[in-house]
């Protein structure tokens, strides 16, 4: 085993003490288990510039078949800032073809920010460590990566193409944005989706990208063959959050060729957008649901069941629209709302709105033949905390049905008062 320490006739009158410590640690990092490489290499990584010339040593003796040694050394130069330390990363990425050792690598490079940028751009134009330059580049938050991920947007690679589009969507120029709505109409799928995830990160997040355009550009791709590229779309179109982009995913919602799984993320995406269109468009999508015979029972159910589940999560801004929305549903011969599981689900969302408006109406549901359904009307009670609730209840008590006597009297239980003394 080499040793790392200088020849004698080199040595100093005093042996510097970081020497020896070098070599020292060097000779555990070789030998080591995982455990012992891992503590070493935290010390190696304190020790300096000191260290940098050793290691480079070590690269030029160790083979491959020591991954694991090369990823520790990765480790430790990138904790190491000096150029000598890029010069080994970059060796090191020469050097192996284990993805982990590659990655880390990677890592250790993005460390050293825009220092690394030279050394990534040499990388870049060479064909073995195009792929890792873009990988790193796109880790790098600075200005200066920027021409660097434009040039490769041609790439052959849809990998690389996909890496540069989802990295310059941080970034924000006219010429950034062209270059997303070019890579929407890309051939292939993970391209197309990372173009959309970046335009709906930059509209939302920038205030001179326009908005309109970007809605312009991302239509046709609610529409596209591949269906994780259609969700994505519909998450951009919510960021965007305004009438227009509600329209459209209004219009895909309602649909009968969209998939079940597309209409999911509508509705949940609906939800989510502080504007009066999105809660119109969930209560049209509602009651419509009802009449439409195209709906197969399953899927309908679904979809109904996850409409009424986002409307009881609104911000509080939106939930008296929402408890109103619901109630109004309540009262219909909605198919979903005469089974148990359709109840308690709406019960829920009712409570969770805490608007004392839906107190009658969870009141009544104390009736139902159904357990489950009785008990979660009692919990969403309690939850509208409605300082009136308690005397709704006994007075609903002495005048309704047996069924809802009984209901009464197993929720003023919960409350911890006797039926008998009221």
């Amino acid at each position: 085993m080499p040793s790392f320490l200088p020849s004698e006739t080199d040595l100093p009158s005093e042996i510097d003490p970081s020497f020896m410590a070098v070599d020292a640690a060097l000779r555990l990092l070789q030998e080591g288990d995982f455990h012992s490489r891992w503590n070493i290499a935290k010390t190696l990584s304190t020790l300096g510039e000191v260290a940098v010339a050793p290691l480079l040593e070590l690269l030029q003796t160790e083979e491959e078949t020591d991954w694991e040694l090369l990823w520790f050394t990765a480790r430790i130069l990138g904790n190491l800032n000096c150029a000598s330390a890029l010069q080994g990363l970059t060796q090191i990425l020469h050097q192996t073809e284990h993805p982990d050792v590659a990655a880390m690598a990677i890592s250790a490079l993005a460390n050293f920010g825009s220092q690394a940028i030279p050394t990534l751009s040499e990388l870049l134009h060479q064909p073995s460590t195009r792929q890792i330059a873009v990988s790193t580049l796109a880790q790098l938050r600075h200005p200066e990566v920027v021409p660097l991920l434009l040039e490769v947007l041609g790439d052959p690679s849809p990998i690389i193409r996909a890496t540069a589009v989802e990295a310059l969507s941080h970034f924000y120029s006219p010429a950034i944005q062209a270059a997303l709505f070019t890579a929407l109409h890309d051939p292939q799928a993970a391209v197309r989706q990372a173009a959309v995830l970046g335009i709906g990160i930059q509209v939302s997040q920038s205030e001179t990208a326009d908005p309109d355009e970007s809605i312009t550009q991302l239509e046709p791709l609610l529409w596209d063959l591949n269906l994780e590229v259609c969700r994505q779309t519909v998450v951009a179109l919510a960021r965007i959050g305004n009438e227009r982009s509600v329209r459209l995913l209004d219009r895909v919602l309602q649909s009968i060729h969209t998939p079940t799984a597309l209409q999911l993320d509508i509705i949940r995406n609906l939800a989510w957008i502080h504007h009066p269109a999105a809660l119109e468009s969930l209560r049209r999508f509602l009651l419509q649901s009802q009449l439409d015979a195209d709906f197969a029972a399953d899927s309908a159910d679904a979809l109904v069941l996850e409409a009424i589940a986002v409307l009881g999560r609104l911000t509080e801004a939106s939930r008296p629209i929402a408890a109103q929305l619901l109630l109004t549903l309540l009262h219909t011969n909605h198919p979903v709302l005469q089974t148990a599981r359709g109840k308690q689900q709406m019960i829920f969302s009712l409570g969770q709105l805490q608007q004392s408006i839906a107190t009658e109406s969870l009141i009544h549901l104390l009736a139902d033949p159904d357990p489950g359904v009785r008990f979660h009307a009692i919990a969403a009670l309690k939850q509208l905390a409605a300082p009136d609730t308690l005397q709704r209840l006994q007075t609903a008590q002495q005048t309704t049905s047996s069924a809802l006597q009984a209901g009464i009297a197993l929720a003023l239980q919960e409350w911890n008062l006797p039926a008998s003394a009221h």
